[in-house]
């Protein structure tokens, strides 16, 4: 069998990745295991403020008077040192990891073969080592004291040998610890604490080729006891006076945490299967094994393992110790250090030991700042989104984890609403969707234009790492349109009106792009739910008197003609304009022909006469008295005032001959026009022409043509050029059905 000598450069990897390595995946708890809430001591002073740490470093180490913490950042590593006495930070220079001399004080720093020693808690000297002075092939060390490194040397003969290098007044003296075996080779040193290293090795002369976990007492320069490990991965260790605990890993993925006794025999160990479990930690505490792994806040999904889990190893008891975990190091007195968070006390540092009744608890030394349960850090909405100066807005939340969101937007005029949703890990950090100013319900690509008005916001976010409640914020803003004619739901673009066969009239909303299918996901606005089919003439109009929005007149059969003021989300009751308007058999508006800002009115009589009502903005009086236009417009079997689609402001009228022909008169803004002009012939396909608005918000005014049998809608966009007022049709819907009597 090949044997591979690890160089230093992978050892010193080996021992990082040991370390910094998390990898993601989604867990499940040991079967029979119940997790009780976090179990967290109260701090002996309450009143005292847990000092504030930089967030995003890793804790590396402690000791009796503080902690170490390691960050990495564009590829650079950095560290501090932070006492718990009065919460004050230190940063140690340099740019590699560090190494402490776990449960002390002392740090050691590394550049090439030179380590540096610093004891924290004075203002002492540090200690230099430089193992360029000793013979050649000593690897990186680890601190086993103020003077002292535990290293590996590599014979050039072949195998390693584990050396305690201390400085003397002489200089360096390297002394080989005994115990084991000629020609090992040795996997990871870990210094479990200053007097005890954890040492996995192979030994050449094991024909099993099982691996061997030792462990080394520095003080007497030997291995003191060693157990058969797996030849699979062990990841991580941890020893007490009674106990050797280790996290295992085998090729197929199945994962155990495996805990035995000082002295004892593998059919003694206690071991805990899991699933899934890369990266797990492992500590051991006086009567207890914990277990926890990093990622919680990455997570795309829940996973037990992400807590800092007690186990009683007297009995099946299990105790949460933190709610989610990252990392821990061995403290000073019998208990150690975890990096994680708690839902009360948030992410930070937590001293871990046992309470007065035996069991672990959490104790808070520090906070990053961070809250462990999903929160929302800030948001950026818009008070107010002018869709007429942009035709979309931003909306941004900043939440500290992933989640799965749902985010709901209601009109609160109409109560119509838009829901969204943005899954797992697609929102972390600042989350921004960009509305299209449309509703669709769950589909605002495919939604109609969201009408003014006042709107509330309610962000739902439930966290993908089951940690904590769900979030839930709200909001309020508005949204702004100019009011535009024949539109009914004031969102902006006009709407086709229909009169169903039941007597109800509704509105539908023309969609972008012009000729894609309704959104059925939409319903219709109701104008009205019923008795409709009592009038012969229904027309609609722009501002005719009262509110800024769309109203729509209608005739019945005795001839009077109501007005009904459109309301924004609908019409407001009828009001009696007056009678003997059976006289006219065409009725038509939507335009301002006298150019002073108010919608007017053109009514043909049966004897050809075409009269004029103009506007007056008054709701109980919306016209004045009729003005005669001229005569001779009984040539004509339908007429449409069309707003300007010639590029003169003031308001144009089309009239289709019996023929087919339809002519184009230019509006002159005096409630008069010009000679006609022929637009072109073949329009007698259409039972019904009507000015629509500007459907495509280009600033001239659209016709529309209502196809028989079919009563199929079909739209000419205004040009702007007399010679070509209108583009060549387009069908309005894909497919639209038949309505009982028109559409208007």
């Amino acid at each position: 069998m090949t044997r591979h000598r690890p160089t230093a450069r992978r050892l010193l990897t080996a021992a990082v990745a040991v370390a910094l390595t998390v990898t993601a995946g989604a867990l499940t708890a040991p079967a029979a295991t119940a997790v009780p809430a976090a179990v967290t001591a109260a701090p002996a002073d309450a009143q005292a403020p847990v000092p504030l740490i930089q967030d995003g470093g890793t804790l590396w180490g402690a000791g009796p008077s503080g902690f170490l913490t390691v960050y990495h950042a564009d590829g650079v590593y950095s560290s501090a040192w932070t006492r718990y006495a009065d919460g004050v930070t230190t940063a140690l220079p340099g740019s590699t990891v560090p190494r402490p001399a776990r449960g002390t004080d002392l740090v050691a720093q590394v550049d090439g073969s030179v380590h540096t020693i610093r004891l924290m808690d004075s203002d002492a000297e540090p200690v230099v080592l430089d193992l360029a002075t000793l013979k050649a092939g000593y690897q990186t060390g680890q601190p086993a004291g103020a003077d002292s490194l535990v290293t590996v040397w590599t014979d050039p003969a072949g195998g390693e040998e584990l050396h305690l290098v201390t400085r003397t007044a002489d200089g360096l003296r390297a002394e080989k610890i005994a115990g084991f075996p000629e020609a090992a080779e040795i996997a990871f040193v870990y210094m479990d604490s200053s007097g005890t290293a954890l040492v996995r090795y192979s030994d050449p002369a094991d024909t099993s080729g099982a691996p061997r976990l030792a462990v080394v007492d520095v003080a007497r320069r030997a291995v003191v006891e060693e157990v058969v490990t797996p030849a699979y991965k062990v990841v991580d260790v941890a020893v007490t006076a009674t106990h050797l605990a280790w996290f295992e890993e085998t090729t197929s993925h199945t994962y155990a945490v495996v805990v035995m006794p000082r002295g004892g025999t593998p059919g003694e160990a206690l071991r805990i299967p899991l699933r899934d479990a890369a990266g797990l930690r492992v500590a051991l505490l006086d009567g207890w094994v914990l277990y926890g792994k990093d990622g919680a806040h990455r997570s795309y999904g829940p996973n037990p393992l992400y807590a800092l889990t007690a186990r009683s190893l007297k009995d099946d008891r299990t105790v949460k110790v933190l709610d989610t975990f990252a990392w821990e190091t061995k403290g000073s007195d019998g208990h150690f250090l975890a990096q994680g968070g708690t839902l009360a006390g948030g992410e930070g540092v937590y001293r871990v030991g046992l309470g007065p009744d035996g069991v672990p608890a959490a104790t808070q030394v520090a906070t990053t700042g961070r809250p462990t349960a999903l929160t929302l850090l800030g948001q950026e909405v818009p008070d107010v989104i002018d869709l007429d100066q942009k035709k979309s807005a931003a909306f941004s939340w900043n939440l500290s984890g992933y989640a799965l969101t749902r985010m709901k937007v209601t009109h609160t005029a109409t109560g119509r609403t838009l829901t969204w949703y943005v899954r797992n890990g697609d929102v972390r950090g600042s989350k921004t969707y960009t509305w299209n100013g449309a509703l669709g319900e769950t589909l605002p690509e495919n939604g109609v234009p969201a009408p003014s008005g006042a709107y509330t916001w309610h962000l739902t976010a439930e966290p993908s790492n089951d940690i904590g409640p769900v979030l839930e914020a709200s909001g309020a803003f508005t949204v702004k349109r100019a009011p535009v004619p024949h539109d009914y739901d004031d969102n902006g673009v006009p709407d086709l009106v229909h009169r169903e066969y039941d007597g109800s009239l509704g509105a539908y909303n023309p969609i972008s792009p012009i000729g894609g299918w309704p959104n059925d996901d939409i319903p219709d606005l109701m104008l009205g739910t019923g008795g409709w089919d009592a009038y012969d003439r229904i027309v609609a109009t722009g501002n005719l008197a009262g509110t800024p929005h769309s109203d729509l007149v209608a005739r019945d059969r005795a001839g009077v003609l109501w007005l009904y003021q459109g309301t924004g989300k609908g019409l407001a009751r009828r009001v009696q304009v007056g009678g003997g308007w059976q006289v006219y058999n065409r009725i038509t508006s939507a335009a301002d022909l006298t150019g002073d800002g108010r919608t007017d009115l053109l009514a043909a009589d049966k004897a050809g006469v075409l009269w004029l009502y103009k506007g007056t903005g008054n709701t109980s009086a919306p016209f004045t008295q009729r003005t005669r236009v001229g005569g001779g417009w009984q040539a004509y079997n339908d007429i449409a005032a069309v707003g300007n689609v010639a590029g003169a402001a003031p308001g144009d009228l089309v009239a289709r001959d019996k023929d087919g022909v339809l002519w184009l008169y230019l509006g002159k803004g005096d409630g008069t026009f010009t000679a006609r002009t022929r637009v072109g012939g073949g329009w007698q396909a259409y039972d019904h022409v009507f000015g629509f608005g500007d459907v495509d918000r280009d600033g001239y005014a659209d016709l529309v043509g209502i196809g028989e049998p079919s009563y199929m809608p079909y739209v000419y966009r205004g040009t702007g050029l007399r010679a070509t007022p209108f583009a060549p049709r387009q069908s309005l819907y894909g497919s639209y059905g038949s309505f009982s009597l028109d559409l208007y």
